[in-house]
């Protein structure tokens, strides 16, 4: 009988783990390593015909559903990459070693994203991909896949930036740690729960900075973005100016500004950020703030306004 006892626990541990296995989440991180398989090849020869059958063969079409959908939201190709390979070679030795310890930080994303379920119970499972992009984003979501750009989001100050021609990344990789990878991943992972497409600059500020706002939750410390940073430091005259262009569909002074920032790139992120900041200290219940930050649907505009009042950012009234 204790043999048949025995047995039974074992096979219901074994089942169990089976069963918790099911719900890890999923990182995917092969297409670093098949990236710089290509990458390797395509330095034994000047053959730009050849490399683009080494980035073709080696790392697209052994790609992840991730990278597939990487290049089709940013319209990543063969020839792009080659491009930027023999365009750049200090950037991509600068950076190889960094782009490999993505791999190393799995376990400590899924520990993240199991801290934001039990902020945010109602959490819906998303896949997330590591892939090396082409230079235009270090991350972005397509329905429930987190796909990361692992050159731009591994990137540190020692990175060599001295090849490109605009001072963008260089101006991100200068306040960026090797471990932004994992905030990244939260910030992202907010988005794959996220309602409705914004109507206004209003509207897409609260997007990002919700996604902001709920990984410094999940963290537990403040996040060292630039426009963070910048933002707390010069947050009055923001707000102002702010206020003049919230109900726009203008984002280019705010958002995804980069190039031509005058001062510090997409501080829209800053004030969607104090905005979900205000709403959930003034809530009285946190758990309850949480959930609407994360669902607020961002495709009604009466909605978003009425968050942004109850958030009392603003003591006055505003005229749209």
């Amino acid at each position: 009988m204790k043999r048949i006892v025995a047995t039974a626990v074992l096979f219901l541990v074994v089942l169990l783990s089976v069963a918790g296995q099911k719900t890890n989440q999923k990182v995917y991180t092969s297409d670093i390593d098949n990236f710089w398989r290509a990458y390797d090849s395509c330095l034994t020869t000047s053959d730009s015909l050849q490399q683009l059958h080494y980035l073709q063969t080696l790392y697209i079409d052994k790609g992840t559903e991730g990278l597939k959908a990487f290049m089709e939201a940013r319209d990543y190709t063969a020839e792009l990459w080659v491009r930027l390979i023999r365009k750049l070679p200090k950037f991509w030795s600068s950076i190889r070693p960094n782009t490999l310890t993505a791999k190393s930080k799995a376990i400590e994303i899924e520990n993240s994203i199991q801290k934001l379920r039990t902020l945010y119970p109602e959490l819906k499972e998303a896949k997330m991909y590591f892939t090396i992009g082409g230079l235009r984003s270090g991350g972005t979501t397509r329905n429930d896949m987190v796909l990361i750009g692992t050159e731009i989001a591994t990137g540190n100050p020692t990175t060599d930036v001295s090849e490109f021609s605009n001072n963008w990344l260089g101006g991100v990789f200068k306040s960026q740690e090797t471990g932004n990878i994992v905030p990244l991943n939260i910030h992202e992972y907010v988005h794959t729960q996220q309602k409705g497409k914004a109507q206004n600059l209003l509207g897409q500020s609260i997007r990002e900075g919700a996604c902001d706002f709920i990984t410094e939750l999940v963290m537990g410390k403040p996040l060292q973005n630039n426009y963070l940073v910048y933002g707390n430091q010069h947050e009055a005259e923001l707000k102002e100016q702010f206020k003049l262009d919230m109900f726009t569909s203008s984002y280019s002074n705010w958002l995804y500004n980069g190039s031509n920032a005058k001062t510090v790139a997409d501080l829209g992120y800053f004030m969607g950020y104090a905005i979900c900041k205000a709403y959930y200290k003034n809530a009285p219940d946190k758990k309850r703030a949480t959930k609407e930050i994360i669902e607020l649907n961002y495709s009604d505009t009466t909605a978003v306004e009425n968050f942004l009042k109850h958030a009392e950012y603003y003591t006055e009234p505003i005229n749209k």
